[in-house]
């Protein structure tokens, strides 16, 4: 296998991606949302495995004054170099309050 192809083999990995939707947001609305972040992926070359909504869960501790959030857990896999975009893109969504993307072993 040439060093390119090993390159293209590599490109491709498996990560996790935690994000907490802001409590105030009405459930037709947090679903919109899942959408949009999993059209987010998709659209920077993503294939999602499967998307886990957790519900909504007493946080550790308060942010923006908010003691609760909804929790959706998405495993996907994407090139490593398009997750920068993906992060950048998910600061700026208002309704996620945060997130957390971990590669899989």
């Amino acid at each position: 296998m040439g060093k390119n192809q090993r390159e293209e083999v590599n490109a491709m990995r498996k990560y996790e991606i935690m994000y907490i939707i802001n409590p105030t947001v009405l459930e037709e609305g947090r679903e919109e949302l899942v959408n949009q972040v999993n059209a987010l992926l998709t659209s920077n070359g993503a294939t999602i495995a499967k998307t886990e909504k957790w519900g909504e869960r007493k946080l550790a501790y308060p942010i923006d004054k908010k003691k609760s959030g909804f929790y959706v857990l998405t495993t996907f896999e994407i090139d490593g170099t398009k997750l920068a975009e993906v992060e950048s893109k998910l600061n700026i969504m208002e309704s996620v309050m945060r997130y957390i993307v971990v590669k899989q072993d």
